[in-house]
């Protein structure tokens, strides 16, 4: 089958690289696609779109080796236009090598791809955690440890899949979602809503020594992510991390130990604070109890509020059931709110404040 690379850049070099020497494929790859550039790349030729001839059915794939979301709609569309099919989108390398299929593991299906697509929405499984950061975006440390009603959170996922024609990645998360003693009924609940979704499970990786064989089987038989953050507890002990998902061939990623010394105080008490305003959660929409905010700090600010006894803005987070759909609603989404106005830069080194946080374990006064 051929293969061509929309992207003749790094991403696409990448791209390149992985398909020739790291997987097993029958896919040939027969050169770039760039509408600012010509010539060669890597020793292809490169290619305008308009030139392409293969395209209406015919067997053959393109690679969108692009970073940018809006960027790869927009080129994804045209593609489209032009006859085009069979598109992935190639956004990083990630680590895993299991399945010798490059399309599976390193890409997403561009196939559901429509103008209300929807780049990645998040979900608690377990609104509280083991570790309980300073900082932490969802103040996992101010919540009780208890287990939400799964029907509930599956009943959210299900109305947000009706009103919004594909979602590209859908993380589970929380706190800490490996807590949940009822994980592998969310996977398949989800995977069966969202069949050409990546799903990921985000964690600290603490638990997965733990893990029954059961639940392990459940996360490589619905293709799931594990994306680890590699704080410094979990550092120690990723060498029999990485020998248990290799053994049960599960996809994971790793983020590692340097970008997780450093946290961010989120919030500053102040509209006029001396900190520079920083948004760290841009795009990172939240589904929690039958509602749908921007991000997990707006989403959860109604419950700091009444542990804290603040009272930080909690304008702009939406009734699911009642929101609109498709276009109208990612455009809301995509709009500043009150809370806005207090989100700060304000490096910390990290740390876990436990059980007995306070209010300046995610917050300034200046």
């Amino acid at each position: 089958m051929k293969v061509l690379i929309y992207g003749a850049g790094d991403r696409g070099k990448l791209a390149l690289e992985l398909m020739e020497n790291e997987y097993k494929t029958d896919c040939d790859v027969v050169g770039f696609i760039d509408k600012n550039k010509c010539g060669e790349y890597c020793g292809y030729p490169i290619y305008k779109l308009d030139d392409i001839k293969w395209g209406g059915g015919q067997a053959g794939r393109i690679v969108i080796a692009l970073f940018d979301f809006e960027l790869v709609k927009e080129i994804c569309q045209l593609i489209k236009k032009k006859g085009f099919t069979d598109i992935f989108w190639f956004q990083y390398k990630k680590e895993a090598f299991h399945y010798d299929d490059f399309f599976v593991e390193q890409c997403n299906n561009c196939k559901n791809w429509k103008d209300d697509l929807m780049l990645q929405t998040e979900m608690h499984v377990m609104d509280s955690c083991n570790l309980n950061c300073r900082g932490c975006a969802h103040f996992s440390p101010i919540f009780p440890d208890v287990l939400p009603d799964l029907n509930a959170r599956l009943s959210d996922v299900k109305c947000l899949s009706e009103k919004i024609s594909h979602i590209v990645r859908f993380y589970i998360l929380g706190g800490e979602p490996l807590l949940n003693p009822e994980i592998s009924n969310y996977i398949r609940g989800i995977r069966k809503i969202l069949p050409e979704t990546q799903l990921y499970i985000v964690t600290n990786g603490l638990l997965i020594e733990s893990l029954t064989e059961d639940t392990l089987q459940c996360i490589k038989e619905n293709r799931i992510w594990m994306s680890i953050s590699e704080y410094r507890p979990t550092h120690n002990r990723m060498d029999n991390i990485r020998k248990i998902l290799d053994q049960y061939k599960i996809f994971y990623e790793i983020r590692e130990a340097l970008g997780k010394e450093i946290f961010n105080l989120p919030f500053s008490l102040s509209t006029h604070s001396k900190y520079p305003k920083s948004c760290i959660s841009n795009g990172c929409i939240t589904i929690w109890n039958g509602k749908i905010a921007r991000c997990p700090q707006l989403m959860y600010i109604s419950s700091f509020n009444s542990y804290f006894g603040t009272s930080l803005p909690e304008e702009g987070v939406l009734e699911l059931n009642h929101c609109p759909s498709g276009e109208e609603l990612l455009k809301i989404l995509k709009q500043d709110v009150p809370l806005c106005a207090h989100c700060i830069q304000n490096k910390i080194e990290w740390s876990v404040c436990g059980k007995n946080a306070k209010l300046e374990d995610f917050a300034v006064n200046d």
